[in-house]
């Protein structure tokens, strides 16, 4: 009998569907021990690199509750995602805009993304987040405690 590994596409669903259920250990799994997660366009003041599973775990939780402090809602019938195979079989590359739900406002936030994940041996080994930079004070403020 043989098995076979998660490719980073099933890697990047199951990430996405943890998120869904806020379960921030659940993704954190996902991740290598020594993974990284950069945030390129990250603005003065916000960390731009997270690396190894405890910290990813950290900053994931982080963002969670500052998502949840700020009254922030995912819309996910609005929300639209395109994921891209790439030649190297280890790599995809996920279009994302996210439609969240500001309760505190009234507010419908369009935020656009685009991620390049790299996974090894069924687990993330890289992943690189390119988000608009409306997208910046937010993460900035939710991982002040990070």
């Amino acid at each position: 009998m043989s098995t076979t590994t998660a490719g980073p596409r099933e890697i990047f669903e199951r990430y996405l569907r943890a998120g869904l259920t806020e379960d921030r250990d659940a993704q954190a799994a996902l991740f290598s021990d020594d993974a990284v997660i950069e945030f390129p366009f990250a603005p003065p003041g916000t960390p731009s690199r997270f690396q190894g599973r405890e910290e990813i775990r950290a900053m994931l939780t982080s963002l969670g509750r500052g998502t949840a402090q700020a009254g922030m809602r995912l819309d996910q019938d609005k929300s639209v995602m395109t994921v891209h195979e790439t030649a190297d079989p280890e790599v995809i590359i996920a279009e994302i805009e996210v439609h969240v739900d500001v309760e505190t406002t009234g507010d419908v936030l369009k935020v656009p993304y685009v991620q390049v994940w790299r996974v090894r041996d069924g687990r993330v080994v890289l992943f690189r987040d390119y988000w608009a930079t409306t997208t910046g004070d937010f993460v900035r403020i939710a991982l002040g405690d990070a």
